[in-house]
């Protein structure tokens, strides 16, 4: 996710420039030092880090002690991941200074300090990435977002037909709550819209997997979060909010796998039911960000909605295309008369006609059993070190049938208290009365699998793996039930898909180490037995 697009410091910086442009005489816009500040500004907004650098740089030899050109190192430097020589630059200067910005950068500048005091900091194998987290249980994590950064940097650059300077600055948050100590978001527009992860200043920031109830797409978001650095870098920062989800949801997967125009059951779900009742949301409305919008369903909605528009662009004028639409923005175009050019279509409002129609044509499908799902992450209260306490019957309002769900609750109720085969009793009645309902064929799954019905578990779990990709509970049960069934192949399949979600999970990481180990797999097992012991050893 981008973020708020162009808000904090970009959006200081747009308002300076115009202050600046508004207040000097013609001839100083012409080329004197203000009209140089203006220049360095817009670079910067723009993404343009190196141009600007060299025109603060010029600045500094001009004027070493004007606000303004304090100003633009300081930001300069926090944009460089350089937050104390931030810092330093903007002492002594008065909060309304260069236009009232000094007082904002300060803000966050501090905040980012304290929300990442005593990282540790981890390059990726082939010095692209430089990865910062709090050090700890995270250690688990940062070998494989390395692996997965480094593979997605040649796959989207091999896309967008761009590849940006490095290293790139990853930053790891041990709360939600850090996401917005570091950017212009509030906790309230990431708790309602579970959004986990940013592409700002100059960086790519994600909230550990701890800090969510079930875990969440953590690898694919950070290949998304990467996208929308390429993307940002590519077009000097010109591409609205909904081009930039909808590229970056389609290219967050390339890091393991061809395109794909596939939507998770949830996506279609809401997809299917917005069609039918005609709720939409505009492209517009997504503005100025995706974590603004009301509700974690309506953020679904509109990156279901933009990933599909991706999709329809890409069958239609191809990565070619797509680049092309990128570099039409980056020279000026507005995003729709670039699409417009670019498939020739004339106009926009035929772009979008050409996209519904394309959405019919998929035949969504709509499930009642879906409803309430929306795929966002479900940000943890309080402490992520803090025990998960009783969770069997988490979730278990989303059973739509009452009989069945009070089967449902009591078989968690009798699961709670170690006691499965009466649980599997009223899981099996209450599925009887639903159907295929996920949340009771997952709870019977793992009750299976603690009565040692291997078979039965893999049975009920394997359809449900693809169903929320923030739930790793399906996934986990398959690998543990196919391990245990000794077929370790399936396994390591099952558990590297738990994996992707789910990272801390002792059963995710041991599981592997076993399976890799039966296929022979020495370096993998290794890594993960490592994993294993850093999250079964007991503290002290």
């Amino acid at each position: 996710m981008t973020g708020a697009g162009r808000m904090a410091v970009g959006a200081c910086l747009a308002a300076w420039t115009a202050a600046i442009s508004a207040v000097a005489p013609a001839p100083a816009r012409a080329g004197s030092g203000l009209g140089d500040y203006v220049k360095a500004a817009r670079l910067l907004y723009a993404w343009r880090f190196e141009d600007a650098e060299r025109a603060i740089s010029a600045l500094a030899r001009t004027a070493p002690d004007a606000p303004e050109t304090r100003y633009l190192q300081a930001e300069l430097a926090f944009l460089r991941g350089d937050y104390e020589r931030a810092a330093r630059r903007l002492d002594g200067l008065p909060d309304d200074a260069a236009f009232g910005n000094v007082g904002p950068l300060r803000a966050l500048v501090a905040s980012t300090i304290e929300a990442t005091a005593g990282f540790a900091r981890y390059e990726s194998p082939s010095g692209r990435f430089v990865i910062h987290y709090p050090p700890g249980k995270d250690e688990v994590i940062v070998d494989l977002a390395a692996e997965v950064l480094d593979r997605a940097y040649d796959a989207i650059g091999d896309d967008l037909g761009y590849e940006p300077p490095t290293p790139v600055r990853v930053e790891i948050l041990s709360r939600a709550s850090d996401l917005a100590k570091v950017s212009t978001l509030t906790e309230s527009e990431i708790d309602t819209t579970g959004t986990i992860a940013l592409c700002k200043y100059n960086k790519l920031m994600i909230v550990t997997p701890r800090a969510t109830v079930f875990g969440y797409s953590w690898m694919d978001t950070l290949a998304h979060e990467y996208t929308h650095y390429v993307v940002s870098r590519a077009s000097y920062d010109t591409v609205p909010v909904w081009l930039q989800e909808g590229l970056a949801r389609f290219e967050q997967s390339r890091w393991r796998s061809p395109p794909t125009d596939t939507l998770s059951p949830v996506e279609e779900n809401l997809l299917a039911s917005a069609l039918a009742s005609g709720r939409l949301i505009e492209f517009d409305a997504m503005h100025p960000s995706m974590a603004k919008l009301p509700s974690a369903e309506a953020a679904a909605l509109a990156f279901a909605e933009v990933y599909t528009m991706v999709t329809f662009l890409h069958e239609r004028v191809g990565y070619d295309g797509l680049r092309r639409i990128l570099a039409r923005q980056r020279d000026g175009a507005s995003a729709r008369r670039a699409v417009t050019e670019v498939t020739g279509l004339g106009r926009f409002s035929k772009v979008e006609s050409a996209w519904r129609r394309y959405l019919r044509k998929r035949k969504l499908s709509r499930r009642p059993d879906l409803t309430g799902h929306t795929g966002r992450a479900r940000i943890r209260k309080g402490d992520p070190e803090a025990p998960d306490g009783d969770t069997d019957n988490l979730g278990v309002d989303r059973v739509r049938d009452a009989k069945a769900r009070n089967f449902a609750r009591l078989g968690g109720i009798l699961r709670a208290r170690h006691m499965p085969k009466a649980a599997a009793i009223e899981y099996e009645k209450a599925l009887a009365i639903a159907g295929d309902d996920p949340f009771i064929a997952g709870k019977l799954a793992r009750t299976y699998l603690e009565l040692d019905d291997a078979d039965r578990a893999a049975e009920l779990a394997a359809p449900l793996v693809d169903l929320d990709p923030t739930d790793a509970g399906p996934a986990t049960t398959l690998g543990a039930a196919h391990l245990r069934a000794g077929r370790p192949g399936p396994a390591a399949e099952a558990f590297e898909r738990a994996l992707r979600i789910q990272p801390f999970d002792p059963t995710v990481r041991c599981g592997l180490a076993q399976a890799y180990r039966a296929l022979g797999d020495v370096g993998r097992a290794e890594r993960e037995r490592r994993a294993c012991d850093t999250l079964t050893r007991t503290p002290r």
